[in-house]
């Protein structure tokens, strides 16, 4: 972990649970101090010492979680909460980022001739996560070509623009005819700040799912339609929704004073 790495607390104050977001200000012996970014009000309402807090903090393609006491808290103006330094970490590898089916306002502009884009078009958004997004698009976009995409308003990180990289583009058969599942990378369009907003932003609609009772569906994007003769099996699925939870991640504890 590291000065400036984002977090996130839950612990239960005034016999209520809470949550807050901020970011680690610093790593001491025997602390942790985190500025909370919350209102004056919100801030007041802190734990009493000795409370556990359980704590999330995202790494690089990774997630790190421990509970820890809380210690007390800093004067306003500064809203600062200090923490017990962590005997143990559990560091949770992400295999594969979260894909988070959501429906917002997304244009895109496809690839034009010579290396140039064509003007912005809406497009349906499918899903997204902390790497890309997939959209559907009545055009077939070459694999590795290099795409602008742009959410005006996703929630807890504003306006998304970035460029793209296709890595997918599935054939998918509707009532109305066949549109292409296009799966795009953020590997070279977004800094290391921003992709880390982009992952909380996707933690975030993953955990409304999780609150509401519901279990996230995911289209298969890599299964293609039968061929006459060729098994459901053979063509790699039936390309239906399917149901699955969790991150498909493997977590591990380590020595806190070697890792931190």
């Amino acid at each position: 972990m590291h000065p400036g790495q984002y977090f996130r607390l839950q612990t239960v104050a005034q016999d209520e649970s809470v949550e807050f977001a901020g970011r680690l200000q610093e790593i001491a012996c025997r602390y942790l101090a985190v500025a909370l970014d919350v209102a004056p009000e919100a801030f007041l309402s802190a734990p009493a010492a000795g409370a556990e807090v359980a704590c999330a903090a995202a790494g690089d393609g990774c997630v790190y979680r421990f509970a820890v006491g809380f210690r007390g808290c800093s004067r306003l103006p500064q809203r600062l909460w200090f923490l017990d330094r962590p005997e143990t970490v559990s560091r949770i590898q992400m295999r594969r980022y979260v894909r988070v089916p959501i429906d917002l306002p997304l244009s895109v502009r496809l690839p034009g001739d010579h290396g140039s884009l064509h003007d912005a078009e809406e497009a349906a958004l499918i899903d997204i996560s902390g790497g890309g997004l997939c959209f559907a698009s009545a055009e077939e976009v070459m694999l590795a070509a290099r795409i602008a995409v742009d959410i005006p308003h996703l929630p807890l990180y504003g306006r998304l623009a970035a460029l793209a990289r296709v890595k997918r583009c599935t054939p998918v058969e509707t009532p109305t005819g066949r549109v292409y599942h296009i799966g795009v990378s953020f590997e070279e369009g977004l800094s290391a700040r921003e992709q880390e907003r982009l992952i909380q932003s996707v933690f975030a609609l993953q955990r409304s799912y999780l609150q509401r009772g519901l279990r996230m569906p995911c289209v298969n994007h890599t299964a293609r339609k039968a061929q006459p003769g060729e098994s459901p099996q053979q063509s790699g699925g039936k390309g239906k929704v399917k149901q699955h939870g969790g991150t498909g991640g493997e977590s591990r504890c380590f020595d806190a004073a070697e890792r931190i």
